[in-house]
């Protein structure tokens, strides 16, 4: 498998990488956690070190999966993970409304673009938490938001 720096990390990351949005179940007809963890074994197996996850995957689930998954094994995976698509607040911008839990009082679930430095260091706790792991190889914004300053997103970020 190719490999490729990660910006100017010193972080070398295979050129292609897994994806674990469908891990999370939501939008996909659920998961088997078992399957999902074989598939990552099989990916890291046949040279795939860059595995993709976010919280806002299954609400959790998907990064829950990927740690049990790579538990035994981070050394060998440059882990990316996301902030930004959040439930939890009102605050940001509203994205979408999704049926991810079910119907909620007003018909679905709210997901706001929160990008406030407050938030991002909320979401990589909690991350960090569901990954079972001790840092994120490469932490970025899932999408932008217009109210709050790129300038304290970037700066809370680095």
């Amino acid at each position: 498998m190719q490999t490729r720096p990660l910006g100017e990390s010193g972080i070398e990351a295979s050129v292609v990488g897994l994806g674990a949005w469908a891990i999370g179940g939501w939008m996909w007809g659920g998961t088997d956690e078992a399957d999902a963890v074989d598939a990552v074994h099989a990916a890291i197996d046949h040279g795939v070190t860059l595995i993709d996850t976010a919280p806002i995957y299954g609400l959790g689930l998907s990064e829950q999966i990927i740690g049990r998954a790579i538990r035994d094994r981070r050394d060998e995976v440059v882990l990316a993970t996301k902030c930004g698509m959040v439930t939890n607040t009102t605050k940001g911008e509203h994205k979408i409304n999704s049926t991810i839990l079910g119907a909620s009082e007003t018909g679905h679930l709210a997901i706001h673009i929160h990008l406030h430095p407050e938030s991002i260091r909320h979401e990589l706790e909690m991350s960090l938490l569901r990954l079972g792991v001790d840092h994120i190889d490469l932490y970025q914004t899932h999408w932008q938001e217009s109210t709050t300053p790129i300038a304290e997103t970037m700066g809370e970020l680095m």
